[in-house]
């Protein structure tokens, strides 16, 4: 049994750590900005040269490293962060030199050249297969530079994992955007020989973000919004900028970006009814805290990050995006199909017990949503700068659309999309208690649900009373309806009911006991709204504007689908050539 445990060499040491490191160029990239961050650097720049898997080359002006630091942060177990294990539970930073560098010097030929800006002269340190090879004294401008050539080169097994150039260079670029966009005062520059980006020194996070949204940043909407733990900023992209991947959601904590699939949850809850199940959103959410709430070291690469008001933040995350969206959020709301209505409204959280936790989690003003933004006073002027109703309609177009303008911009306008968020918003109204008016029918209908149990009638019979319509059991598995919400003008009940019977077929394998109410809230809605093709008059298309001032989330239908689209004066100029 002798012998079969043994201690390994160093350089396979070196290579097991490399491999939690550097998985890829990018993840060597992340490594080299961060350190750089971190030299207290007004400029840094990065480069990627050469053939695949490229090289890349780093340089900063930061405060550079003496011949010593340099000798000792190519080793093992180095840092300049940490002094003892309670610094573990605080990190603000991302570590200066050290801990990253002899990883990557084990799997590529390392070079650094670096000068303190109290120095005549730098120093050169060459690092492959994780040994030191020279090191000696070297004119440099002050600051460091770190260049990373063979990737791989000793280790070509690792090269097959790699995806292709262009898979690579794209993981590059989402690296250096992620270390740039939160490094407000810090000038970043890459270039990778056909892209050259640059973000200015005097440009805040928030300006970086939306320039990185491009074209998309007309449709962000700011994000504020505080608790006793937690401050979040940013931006909130409107359903225009959906996607179909998670490639436009981007986390940040005290200037770092992270994955948390928490925080991802929330995002996804508060676009719940805003953008469709398939499509993802674009956000930019910067959230600052105390480093002790926050545990960066969970993850080998740094992208995770725990939290230990976990619940807080998520409540906090869904809240600002919804208020951002003008939709003030709710916890779904549910019917038991035991019959006992659920609502259960979003706004305010009760204390909780005990210290810290016994505050207000909610205790800033919500933010404005930035585009068309409606006065804070309901009872003001709908009509004041800003809102749908300024906007002066000038033609439908294709029975569908409604053409407008105002503010120097054209603001196209889906009718039946507008017309589905305002019957669904005053829905909403009545489904939370808010007394809207109900209208008796001249002709009573009546429905069936065959196949519904007990429990599953009277808990369709509570959302229909608690929306307004007015119902009865009329025999087993059938419902009188003889009125309902007076905003359904034109409702098509034979239709919406068939969807709702479809539905609970294809429930058969599905938990039941939930009856999901802003999902029929949201076929209601679609089945009682102009349609399109059907012609407006202008007053019609006044109206039309005036109401979806007063609807929540008015950028969307309850389906996700836009509602408006904007051209500016400026688009409009480019396409035509004009400058």
């Amino acid at each position: 049994m002798e012998g079969r445990i043994r201690l390994l060499p160093d350089g396979v040491i070196d290579q097991i750590a490399a491999g939690e490191v550097v998985e890829r160029p990018a993840s060597l990239l992340k490594e080299l900005l961060e350190n750089a961050v971190d030299s207290s650097a007004e400029r840094i720049e990065a480069e990627i040269f050469g053939p695949f898997p490229f090289s890349i080359r780093v340089s900063d002006d930061g405060v550079g490293m003496t011949a010593k630091e340099a000798e000792v942060a190519v080793r093992r177990h180095t840092t300049s962060k940490i002094a003892s294990a309670d610094d573990l539970q605080k990190l603000s930073t991302y570590g200066f030199r050290g801990e990253a560098l002899p990883s990557i010097g084990s799997v590529s030929r390392l070079r650094i050249l670096t000068r303190p800006h109290d120095r005549d002269s730098g120093t050169e340190v060459v690092v492959e297969g994780g040994k030191v090879r020279s090191m000696r004294e070297a004119g440099t401008p002050r600051g460091t530079t770190v260049e990373v050539t063979n990737l791989f080169g000793n280790i070509p097994a690792r090269l097959k994992f790699l995806k292709t150039p262009r898979t690579e260079i794209t993981h590059l670029w989402e690296v250096f955007h992620g270390v740039a966009i939160p490094g407000g005062g810090t000038s970043f520059r890459m270039s990778d020989g056909k892209t050259d980006v640059l973000y200015e020194g005097g440009e805040s996070s928030l300006d970086r973000a939306k320039r990185h949204a491009r074209e998309g940043g007309k449709y962000l909407v700011p994000l504020r919004l505080s608790s006793a733990f937690f401050r979040i900023t940013g931006w909130a992209g409107l359903p225009h900028l959906s996607r179909f991947g998670a490639s436009g959601i981007h986390f940040f904590v005290n200037g770092r970006h992270f994955r948390d699939k928490g925080i991802f949850a929330a995002v996804r809850e508060a676009y719940r009814g805003i953008l469709p199940a398939d499509r993802q959103p674009v956000i930019y959410l910067f959230l600052e805290c105390d480093p002790h709430e926050a545990d960066v070291n969970v993850h080998p690469a740094k992208m995770e990050v725990r939290f230990r008001y976990g619940k807080d933040l998520f409540e906090l995350v869904r809240h600002a995006i919804g208020e951002a969206l003008g939709e003030i959020p709710v916890v779904p709301s549910a019917v038991s199909l035991s019959g006992r209505a659920e609502v259960r409204a979003g706004g305010g959280f009760p204390p909780k017990t005990g210290d810290p936790k016994n505050v207000n989690l909610f205790d800033d003003q919500p933010a404005a949503p930035a585009l068309f933004r409606a006065p804070e006073d309901p009872s003001l002027d709908r009509e004041r700068e800003g809102g749908f109703g300024s906007l002066r309609p000038v033609a439908q177009l294709l029975g569908t659309y409604i053409v407008c303008e105002g503010m120097g911009e054209v603001v196209i306008i889906d009718q039946h999309a507008a017309d589905e968020r305002i019957v669904f918003s005053r829905l909403k109204d009545s489904y939370l208690g808010k007394n809207a008016p109900v209208q008796r029918w001249l002709v009573p209908q009546v429905v069936s649900l065959p196949g519904a149990d007990r429990k599953e009638r009277a808990g369709i019979e509570a959302f229909l009373s608690g929306v307004g319509f007015l119902c009865e059991s009329f025999g087993e598995n059938t419902f009188k309806i003889s009125g309902g919400p007076a905003i359904l003008g034109h409702f098509d009940l034979q239709g919406w009911w068939k969807d709702l019977g479809e539905f609970f077929l294809t429930q058969e394998t599905s938990p039941k006991g939930i009856f999901d109410a802003d999902r029929e809230l949201w076929r209601i809605a679609c089945h009682a709204s102009l349609r399109g093709g059907t012609t407006l008059e202008r007053e019609g298309m006044r109206a039309l504007l005036s109401d979806l001032d007063r609807a929540v989330a008015s950028h969307s239908c309850p389906h996700g689908r836009p509602v408006w689209v904007k051209i500016s004066a400026g688009e409009l100029k480019r396409m035509f050539g004009r400058t």
